[in-house]
């Protein structure tokens, strides 16, 4: 009791340490062994400001253990964990293949680029500029990569979860998520092959810069607006 007996005016900073255990059960509806974690969680009082309202923070650590002296009956072995990597090692392999034969093709476009550019100084005595070579350089083998790259990292990391061995959820989240969008996004270029459908990209392609100048003037008015919202309204509301 005399911890809490303390003058308001005083008080600085008070840090709560604690640890709780988790299982987590639904796993076993799967007939698969459950997880069990451990949570290091620490809420945190600050009080530096003096301005008569402390701040509360909550910092989370979490850790993967092993569950001990459990008996599960009629389980599997966690036989879907098995298929889910394999499944996941397939994915890793596809991406790899294709993250070679983009490659591949940037590598040999680039040396056409230079073999171009002598051919042009060579014989007409002119340099070609920097837009023309950028027409060898495909933009969609670098979104492929770059897809490749994040599906490749994030199903390794997807694999060591499924493992036990890491918890970056939010990472691993992130890369794959992000890379499933660049997948959907490669896939309007075969729509150019289409004859209709190709009028609409190249429309796409052409407007874009244009697009671009237009969200960057729009997007000083939302700034300001934004700002002007967080000086007037930040005092009066915590978020």
């Amino acid at each position: 009791s005399s911890f809490f007996n303390l003058e308001f005016y005083r008080l600085i900073q008070v840090e709560i340490s604690f640890q709780l255990k988790g299982i987590a059960l639904q796993t076993i509806h799967a007939r698969e062994l459950p997880d069990c974690y451990a949570f290091q969680n620490t809420i945190t009082f600050n009080n530096r400001a003096h301005s008569g309202k402390i701040k509360i923070y909550f910092d989370s650590d979490t850790d993967i253990q092993e569950c001990k002296d459990w008996l599960i009956f009629n389980s599997v072995l966690q036989k879907n964990t098995q298929y889910i990597l394999v499944f996941d090692g397939f994915v890793i392999l596809s991406c790899l293949a294709s993250l070679i034969l983009c490659s591949r093709s940037i590598i040999l476009a680039w040396r056409l680029q230079k073999r171009f550019v002598n051919f042009f100084l060579e014989k007409y005595k002119r340099r070609v500029c920097y837009a023309d070579r950028l027409e060898f350089l495909n933009g969609w083998y670098v979104l492929v990569i770059i897809s490749d790259v994040m599906t490749i990292i994030g199903s390794i990391l997807k694999m060591e979860i499924k493992a036990k061995n890491l918890t970056s959820y939010d990472i691993c989240s992130i890369l794959l998520g992000t890379s499933t969008l660049f997948v959907w996004v490669g896939v309007i270029r075969y729509l150019g092959y289409f004859q209709t459908y190709n009028v609409l990209i190249l429309t796409m392609q052409a407007s874009l810069p244009k697009v671009l100048r237009f969200c960057c003037c729009a997007g000083m008015i939302y700034l300001g607006y934004t700002f002007c919202g967080w000086i007037v309204l930040g005092p009066y509301h915590e978020k």
